[in-house]
């Protein structure tokens, strides 16, 4: 199995062994290229190339195995078919994981899931679509500054003051007919 430590800029992954139970040797070669994922293996002696679009997976998933002294993280290509999952990455080091595990989603196009327990998939963040749900975000001018500040075009006009008001007092109402 291939270990990967760190994010390359492009995504191509040649020629990676992994196991597979019913091929010859129980091993397969995976290849992830192109927005492909490229599975070969020979089984009773006849080979086979399956050639997948990144497209027709569930996701990338983030695993923690092991045991919790030795902890092992694996990011995989989930399918429906558990034979076409492929592993993309495994390693004891937690140091660049998730930026490993964000690059594979964002180079494919899948959503992100970290799987807990066997089989139980969680996704990473809430989707409609191609955007992503979550809090809005924080106005920029949130404050007490931009509360108390008067508009542009009301600068010059300054507020007159209620203690310098002068009072009129009038004994005639003006609007009654004479």
């Amino acid at each position: 199995m291939l270990v990967h430590s760190a994010p390359s800029a492009a995504l191509p992954i040649c020629g990676m062994s992994q196991f597979d139970a019913r091929a010859d040797g129980a091993l397969r070669r995976v290849s992830v290229a192109g927005g492909r994922v490229l599975i070969d293996r020979q089984v009773e002696g006849i080979a086979m190339r399956l050639g997948l679009p990144c497209s027709a997976y569930r996701g990338v998933v983030l695993t923690l195995a092991g045991a919790p002294e030795a902890p092992r993280f694996i990011i995989s290509l989930e399918h429906a078919d558990p034979e076409l999952s492929v592993t993309l990455a495994e390693t004891p080091d937690d140091d660049d994981i998730v930026a490993l595990w964000r690059h594979y989603a964002a180079q494919m196009g899948l959503p992100r899931f970290l799987q807990r327990e066997p089989g139980m998939l969680e996704a990473a963040e809430q989707k409609i679509g191609q955007v992503a749900v979550g809090p809005a975000p924080v106005m920029r001018r949130r404050g007490a500054v931009a509360l108390r500040r008067r508009p542009r075009f009301l600068t010059r006009r300054r507020m007159g003051e209620r203690r310098l008001m002068k009072i009129v007092s009038c004994e005639q109402v003006l609007s009654a007919p004479c």
